[in-house]
């Protein structure tokens, strides 16, 4: 039994076609699943056709009577009910009685795994979040975690055999500041750690702009940390680790866990950086710099119309470019050299992280992916495509294939975008977005419910506020910018996270007061229009799913998420349940009620957002 109702009407749409072109003897010039689209108008139909339109091209017909002739042949078969013809457009209606028992029984037979898919094949690695290590997450990295999170979780349901991995960089320039920064700056503030290095650091790059003995000694950290020997880099982990370790509190109240975390010194130090800057200079593409690049080793990109890149700068320290490069190669499993990694933590949720590191086992468990997703904001655009590119000029044109940037916007304030050196982030941590909403969802919660005990005030603020937030950085497409305002973030009227967690909630209310589901109903006893609506919306859930997956937009799923929870709503403002006119309607009712209750559910855990039976 298929579980994806609305893709079997659409097979039932294709052969209906596929008949009447064979009787007319007429072959369609692309495939007719290709030819179908939505109607502008539900009254025009469920699905149109233009096949029309691609006849004409290659019979040398025009459209009106090429549809003249298709429409004294075709007829309906399956899910398809009637076929209207409007204009040179064929429209497709679909059987509402047979679509309402397809859908339910393979909602009730499939229940979590109803929009799942086991038909993914091989390994996906998937890296988000990868903060610098130097300060907390702010909204804008959050809304990077959100998006990779809810993409592994789709993949996941797919069938694919996930790893979600989080790049540490622990040899930038920002950790060498934060470095002189722990040094230089005694007076703290009381807050978490995180928040203190990203305090510290801030003042520190306003101390480097007045004082340039400052900037040099950040140079001289930079050089040990290239270099891997000394006191710095082991003083660099060890904050770094201690800053990590702050992060994931604050990954962990979102719900959001990572496989392994990849320290960028590792890959530096294990060899897997030189391993792959002897590969790129066999293929003779690495050149010397000259002029300003004088003394630097280049990549020569020109062949495939994109600008040189220095991988390794004239004082001969490699650029994050090249260390990307050698870590995309390691995640398909191409170099050699390997890493080591250990037991990092025990995360909420059963979830367990490792880590690389200098001293412990060599496992093949990590990497060797088929497919890799940098989730990566649109401005390393460049950086992404000279490493994939960076790929083929190895030789490694599937990996190069099968290397994607799922590219987003940032959050910016209306004031502009968030600075680490200017610390704009102070006030818009996730931390901070996460108390504020939790806040005042247990100030409504207590309008709402005034008798309601404290205890479950508080669990209910917590999954409110924080499904509100990850909502919020979720229902924009990606490649679109953010600006964060608050009134619009936790507005909790307009922001549909926690309307599509109050819709489940009411649709577990209804069947605990239910208790008895009552008798078989007939599939056609459905038939308000808000009904029909409801039962169709199901019906497309597994399509919405692969569309997200297939296209990498977990948006669509909040979408789809926020129209079912509208068209529940709008339902059970006309539609009586538990006491409907008869018992057959009231059994049909609950029946839907149930679906949805499932649907909701599990939409809103795949965008990791909790799914209350009370509210």
């Amino acid at each position: 039994m298929t579980f994806n109702p609305w893709e079997e009407f659409k097979r039932d749409v294709c052969r209906v076609l596929e008949k009447a072109l064979l009787k007319l003897g007429w072959d369609p010039p692309k495939p007719l699943e290709d030819a179908l689209e939505v109607p502008p108008d539900s009254k025009l139909g469920d699905i149109a056709s233009t096949i029309c339109f691609d006849l004409a091209k290659s019979l040398h017909k025009s459209p009106t009577w090429l549809m003249a002739e298709l429409s004294k042949v075709i007829k309906p078969i399956g899910l398809v009910a009637k076929i209207e013809v409007s204009g040179n457009y064929l429209n497709f209606f679909v059987a509402m009685s047979k679509l309402t028992e397809f859908t339910f029984s393979a909602i009730e037979k499939a229940d979590k795994n109803y929009g799942h898919f086991k038909v993914g094949k091989g390994k996906v690695v998937i890296e988000h979040t990868s903060v610098n290590p130097t300060k907390p997450l702010h909204i804008g990295h959050g809304r990077n975690a959100v998006i990779g999170d809810t993409i592994a979780r789709i993949l996941d349901a797919f069938g694919y055999q996930v790893e979600v991995q989080n790049y540490i960089d622990d040899m930038g320039r920002q950790v060498a500041e934060t470095l002189l920064a722990d040094r230089h700056i005694k007076r703290r503030p009381k807050a978490k750690f995180d928040h203190v290095l990203g305090l510290i650091y801030a003042e520190m790059h306003r101390r480097l702009g007045q004082d340039p003995k400052l900037d040099a000694q950040v140079r001289e950290i930079l050089a040990e940390l290239e270099r891997g020997r000394g006191k710095w880099p082991t003083m660099a982990r060890r904050l770094a680790e201690r800053c990590v370790k702050a992060n994931l509190e604050t990954t962990d109240r979102l719900g959001i866990s990572y496989d392994l975390l990849v320290w960028e010194s590792d890959i530096a130090r294990s060899g897997i950086l030189d391993e792959t800057l002897k590969q790129l200079m066999a293929t003779n593409r690495v050149i010397d710099g000259t002029g300003e690049r004088a003394g630097a080793m280049v990549l020569n990109l020109s062949d495939f119309g994109i600008e040189d890149k220095v991988l390794v700068r004239s004082d001969g320290t490699a650029v994050y470019t090249a260390r990307d490069i050698a870590y995309q190669l390691w995640k398909f499993g191409k170099t050699k050299t390997g890493l080591k990694f250990k037991l990092h933590s025990k995360r909420p949720g059963n979830a367990t992280t490792y880590t690389t590191t200098q001293r412990g086992k060599s496992v093949a468990k990590f990497g060797h992916a088929d497919r890799v997703i940098n989730v990566v904001g649109a401005e390393q655009m460049f950086t992404q495509r000279v490493v994939f590119t960076a790929l083929k000029i190895l030789g490694l044109e599937r990996e190069s294939r099968n290397s994607y940037h799922l590219a987003y916007e940032h959050v910016w304030l209306p004031s502009g975008r968030f600075s680490g050196r200017k610390g704009t982030w102070v006030g818009f941590s996730v931390d901070d977005v996460i108390e504020e909403a939790v806040a005042r969802a247990y100030t409504i919660v207590g309008e709402h419910d005034p008798k309601a005990n404290e205890r479950f005030k508080r669990k209910v603020a917590e999954f409110v506020g924080i499904g509100a937030v990850k909502y919020s950085l979720l229902c924009t497409s990606p490649e679109k910018r953010i600006t964060f305002r608050w009134e619009d973030a936790l507005n909790f009227d307009r922001n549909s996270g926690p309307a599509v967690q109050y819709s489940h909630a009411r649709a577990c209310s209804i069947l605990r007061k239910a208790k008895h589901r009552g008798k078989k109903h007939s599939g056609d006893i459905l038939n308000l229009q808000q009904e029909q609506r409801l039962i169709k919306l199901l019906a497309k859930f597994p399509e919405v799913i692969c569309e997200a997956g297939g296209k990498l937009q977990p948006h669509l799923l909040a979408f789809y998420a926020a129209e079912l929870a509208l068209a529940f709503n709008t339902f059970y403002e006309v539609a009586p349940v538990i006491e409907a006119e008869t018992a057959e309607l009231r059994a049909a009712r609950l029946r839907l009620v149930n679906c949805v209750r499932i649907v909701l559910r599990n939409a809103l855990t795949l965008m990791g957002i909790e799914a209350p039976e009370r509210m």
